[in-house]
């Protein structure tokens, strides 16, 4: 019994021992990479955005995992009360998410 334990337990350790690694490795590997700034992704609402909170998640995940692009429109393409809502939340809490109209978009890409 004393030998499961002991097995046990140098197991748990070798895991948390290869999971302390790899989140090291992978803290220094995100440092490096680059963000084109000039690079704008593009989200089209509509209604009441069902999906854009989503959207604008996994678009900030990739960016931060990946890098790629500066930063997250949000285009109001016939947003109701409530998408207007959420749209503004989101581009209010997140750092490079902005919400324009559809007619901003020229100005807002110059």
């Amino acid at each position: 019994m004393k030998l499961l334990q002991d097995g046990l337990v140098a197991m748990l350790a070798a895991i948390g021992l290869a999971t302390l690694l790899w989140l090291a490795v992978s803290v220094f590997l995100r440092i490096r990479r680059e963000t084109l700034h000039q690079v704008v992704a593009l989200v089209p609402a509509r209604g009441a955005a069902n999906g854009l909170e989503h959207a604008v998640r996994t678009l900030e995940q990739l960016r931060y995992e990946h890098g790629g692009f500066g930063s997250i429109v949000i285009v109001d393409c016939g947003l109701n009360e409530v998408g207007q809502q959420v749209a503004a939340l989101l581009a209010r809490e997140e750092r490079d998410v902005s919400l324009c109209r559809r007619e901003e978009v020229p100005d807002f890409l110059q």
